[in-house]
């Protein structure tokens, strides 16, 4: 099957080579990339990933982290050929909505924090040297106004009216000790759509990278049982 996947905050896809190496054969896999110089909103992204969507032919739409929302509007829009929708460690609605009130220190011109400071509260005993050296490869092209109109995106979104309009099967992978994304999110997803189905892996928020294997297999598995008529 032909997937499509949706990248994390960075927008690059950069991250996810090891994971769409371990998609194959069963699964082909393309990644969407954000532009770098533009501070698109959630509206402006959704609209981007529509016009890349799979022509002609039946196809999965996987959402990493800050692409759940995206993920969730595009497969509420129900495109022709769409089989399945597969979340990854993300949300339907703002993960952490007790920093809404913050959103607009965003729209200052701050510098985003240095990654070597921003893994290790993120990635606990995962944030390796080795890792927080490939974060920052993949941020560091990112402008900081970029970064923060995304990060105030995510503070805001809510995507549940969404999620209710979705009629293809959903896939919910979930790291097990993900300091970013509360397991609420997963719990939010479920009550909405409750023929969804979870996969929970061992590791940190970015599991598409620490558990590239098995997060390709869960995905496999699921896609090869998913009604491609429908």
């Amino acid at each position: 099957m032909r997937a499509l996947i949706l990248p994390g905050m960075d927008g690059s896809g950069r991250l996810l080579r090891e994971f769409v190496d371990a998609l194959a054969p069963e699964v082909h896999a393309d990644v969407v990339s954000y532009p770098r110089a533009d501070a698109l909103g959630y509206d402006g992204l959704v609209a981007l990933v529509l016009e890349r969507l799979p022509r002609g032919e039946t196809f999965a739409l996987i959402g990493e982290s800050f692409s759940g929302p995206i993920a969730i509007r595009v497969a509420a829009s129900r495109p022709a050929g769409l089989a399945a929708l597969v979340l990854c460690a993300t949300f339907a609605s703002s993960p952490q909505p007790w920093f809404r009130p913050l959103r607009p220190l965003l729209a200052m011109p701050f510098p985003m924090p240095p990654t070597a400071w921003m893994m290790p509260a993120m990635m606990g005993r995962w944030a390796t040297p080795g890792w927080t050296h490939r974060e920052r490869l993949a941020l560091r092209e990112l402008p900081a106004r970029v970064a923060r109109q995304r990060l105030s995106e995510v503070l805001r979104v809510d995507a549940t009216a969404d999620l209710a309009r979705i009629d293809c099967p959903i896939l919910y992978l979930q790291a097990s000790h993900d300091r970013l994304v509360p397991p609420r999110c997963w719990h939010e997803i479920q009550r909405i759509v409750p023929t969804s189905r979870r996969v929970r892996l061992e590791g940190p928020h970015f599991i598409l990278q620490h558990q590239a294997g098995a997060a390709a297999a869960a995905i496999a598995d699921f896609l090869a049982n998913v009604d491609i008529r429908a």
